[in-house]
């Protein structure tokens, strides 16, 4: 059953509940604002069941009179509406098309509402649904219900286990000033359900903020000097660093080359690359490309979809038989190559992307991770159609596009795979221009081979960077400033640099696989690590088997898993079946707290008719271990593992 906009356009959801998030009080967020707003981002304007909209307010509001689509008129602040234009437009670019279905409406006009809709509906009706006249945010001109277009039609927004159009929307608001005015989980705190539909101008930074932070407009506002310390503890890596004052010893390099020692001998997913033998055998190798293929989730076909239609049996074995499994040589001379832009690694040597359901389009079951430029990869066979290269790095396996690779002999390609001094990027991501018409995209954890040990007087490091001509090595130089997103090898490995790393990641957009130029929940744990010289395999499984220290904490209560979670360290990881999080440590009041790249939760008794509801979030957040990973079980619930290094060998004993 869809959800239908009509009835809740005019008012959200039955009822003002009490109680919600402590740092939230009426008078509290009524003293954040002000009486009357000359621009809609000072001091963002607060209209509630609880807070009326200041008497002088319809009187100095500048609207602006527009139409929809649909030729339907409305009015809207003006500020609002240049900015709601650039949100369409960015949206249009997706795909997704929105136009206002609400926007502007006068404390005399939701009077009128309310009488025609008693006559209409009835006075329960008014009494549970319709918000009373002066407390709508409507009557600000900065609120807008956003409709979804579609062949023509406005569509409603619907309840299920799907990402919908609205909640793609929903990630790029803050981009363009506006937030999720009723978000999910919050009805404590707004008095109002869920609702999609339902934005808020509140201007660019105020809307980051609150984005970041995970707030509502109540909850922003209501910080008033302790709104900083909120931003902290939900945004900040300086305040869980502050609560860790040991954190800053550092892992000498004799103890860091034991762990990674330690670690590739539990996982066959980690290979010291230096080290690769110059040829394989048969067996090796086809145990090798099983392995790669038995990653992919493979269904019935009519399970797989592929352009939106399910994937036929045929074109499966295609797919399989394009390994040329059954035509390797007894013995297999390895092939060194370098990596020349931002590519997939794939199960299968196919580049369409096949999907559980006929509507996605982010979740690629055969994309396995992507590899950054400039990455040494061992080339161990070819596709029968020639266009695939199955490929062994330093933490996974597939097949790669052979376009992306450039062939060299081992001496050259050890330059990248051991250089002797490297630089290391060291922000999230950072775009590198190489020439007037080539910029490459690196994520942090990336490595580059310096020429000069030290920066040029101009203030930047000179590296070498591999480009293609014809599939052969070529390699440019270039200049890189010596800013806070690269560093001289590899960052010293603590437990605060950990929490310092991980944060740089807070707010991005989650990227299954490393698609859509971002970090799934492996990769965002992996590139952290990585940029301290320690290498995790690619797939949170196994990054849970292949750290130094695992707690088994599967069959433990609740109360016995919050006893072995205090006693994790900052920086730890935290498994459930098939997701990894970040360990930060307690706040105050001993809650434990994580830093993660999540797909989705769930919200009980919010969907349709009082069932859950399945929320894409699908960025890198904060969080509690509170949040319901199913439709009735919480994280900590789910939680089966932790994994630990320690800087001091004593200490992990």
């Amino acid at each position: 059953m869809k959800k239908i906009l009509a009835a809740a356009l005019l008012v959200g959801a039955i009822g003002f509940q009490a109680g919600g998030d402590a740092a939230w009080t009426p008078r509290a967020a009524a003293a954040a604002s002000q009486s009357a707003a000359t621009s809609a981002t000072e001091a963002p304007l607060l209209v509630n069941k609880t807070h009326k909209l200041p008497d002088d307010y319809e009187s100095v509001v500048s609207l602006v009179t527009v139409k929809n689509c649909f030729g339907v008129k409305f009015q809207v602040e003006r500020e609002t509406y240049d900015h709601f234009l650039e949100l369409r437009k960015d949206l249009l670019k997706s795909g997704i098309q929105i136009e206002l279905e609400s926007a502007y409406r006068s404390v005399a006009r939701q009077q009128q509402l309310i009488e025609e809709l008693r006559e209409t509906e009835g006075e329960a009706y008014v009494k549970n649904f319709v918000a009373v006249p002066g407390y709508s945010e409507h009557h600000t001109g900065l609120a807008i219900d956003a409709t979804v277009v579609v062949n023509g039609a406005s569509v409603a927004d619907y309840y299920g286990t799907q990402e919908t159009p609205y909640q793609k929307m929903h990630r790029k608001l803050a981009d363009h000033g506006f937030i999720l005015r009723y978000p999910p989980g919050k009805s404590g705190v707004t008095g109002y359900d869920y609702e999609s539909w339902h934005i808020r101008y509140v201007g660019k930074e105020t809307a980051r903020k609150i984005f970041l932070q995970g707030l509502t407009l109540e909850e922003y506002l209501a910080g008033g000097e302790e709104t900083g310390a909120m931003k902290s503890k939900f945004g900040s890596a300086e305040y869980w660093t502050r609560r860790n004052p040991g954190g800053e010893k550092a892992m000498d390099e004799s103890r860091r080359e034991e762990i990674r020692e330690t670690m590739r001998k539990k996982s066959a997913a980690l290979i010291d690359m230096a080290d690769y033998p110059d040829s394989l055998s048969l067996d090796e190798l086809r145990k090798k490309i099983a392995f790669a293929k038995s990653c992919f989730w493979y269904f019935e076909p009519e399970k797989v979809y592929e352009n939106g239609v399910p994937l036929p049996r045929s074109r499966y074995g295609q797919a399989v038989d394009n390994c040329g499994f059954n035509a390797l040589p007894e013995r297999q001379a390895v092939r060194f190559a370098l990596t020349t832009t931002r590519a997939g690694l794939r199960h299968l040597p196919e580049s369409a992307g096949w999907y559980e359901d006929d509507y996605d389009t982010h979740y690629d079951l055969l994309q396995g991770t992507t590899v950054d430029p400039a990455e040494p990869v061992a080339v161990l066979a070819e596709s029968r159609d020639k266009r695939f290269c199955f490929v062994e790095m330093r933490n996974f396996i597939g097949w790669m596009d052979r376009n992306a690779l450039v062939f060299t002999d081992r001496k050259e390609w050890m330059k990248y795979a051991a250089p002797k001094e490297f630089l290391v990027i060291t922000g999230h991501k950072k775009e590198i221009p190489v020439s007037d018409k080539l910029s490459l995209t690196f994520q942090m954890g990336s490595r580059l081979p310096l020429l000069r040990s030290k920066p040029q007087a101009d203030g930047t490091w000179l590296v070498s960077v591999p480009i293609g001509a014809d599939r052969t090595l070529r390699e440019a130089t270039v200049r890189i400033p010596a800013d806070d997103t690269v560093n001289k090898g590899w960052l010293p490995y603590s437990e605060n640099n950990l929490i310092r790393q991980a944060f740089r990641f807070l707010g991005d957009l989650y990227g299954w696989g490393g698609l859509e130029e971002s970090v799934d929940c492996s990769m965002f744990t992996a590139d952290v690590y990585r940029s301290m010289g320690i290498d995790l395999p690619a797939d949170a499984v196994e990054q849970m088997y292949a750290m130094p220290e695992v707690v088994d904490l599967e069959k433990m209560n609740a109360k016995e898993k919050r006893a072995a979670i205090g006693k994790l360290r900052p920086g730890d990881l935290l498994f459930t079946d098939g997701h990894v999080m970040m360990y930060l440590g307690r706040d105050d009041k001993g809650e434990p707290y994580v830093i993660h790249a999540g797909s989705s939760r769930w919200f009980p008794g919010e969907g349709e008719e009082g069932g859950p509801l399945k929320y894409y979030t699908r960025r890198v957040t904060v969080d509690n271990l509170r949040w319901y990973k199913s439709s009735n079980r919480t994280c900590l619930d789910l939680i089966i593992g932790a994994g630990s290094m320690r800087a001091d060998k004593k200490a992990e004993d």
